[in-house]
């Protein structure tokens, strides 16, 4: 079981070009069907991240990390949730 970071969940979305061992520690868990978990603060300060896109101006790219963030919160278990996270980034970004 393993608790993942902001950074190691966002360094994989970039596939193919994320750091080797970033993709062999996927592969791995994968494979051996390990549990994955992100915390509220991840999930949050990814938010805040499609949140702050959007707000300069860039709807595509908003739109497309917010589809992102749907799929890894549907495919990773969440510890404890979703919508207290997506509250609190909200309330980071317009405070």
């Amino acid at each position: 079981m393993y608790l993942l970071d902001t950074d190691v969940i966002s360094e994989i979305r970039k596939g193919d070009k994320a750091n080797p061992g970033v993709r062999a520690f996927f592969a791995d868990t994968s494979r051996e069907s390990v549990d994955l978990y992100l915390s509220v603060v991840t999930i949050g300060e990814l938010r805040q991240s499609v949140e702050r896109i959007r707000h300069r101006g860039d709807d595509a790219q908003a739109k497309r990390l917010g589809r992102w963030l749907k799929q890894v919160g549907r495919s990773h278990q969440r510890v404890p949730s979703i919508e207290w996270a997506r509250m609190w980034s909200l309330m980071l970004f317009f405070a």
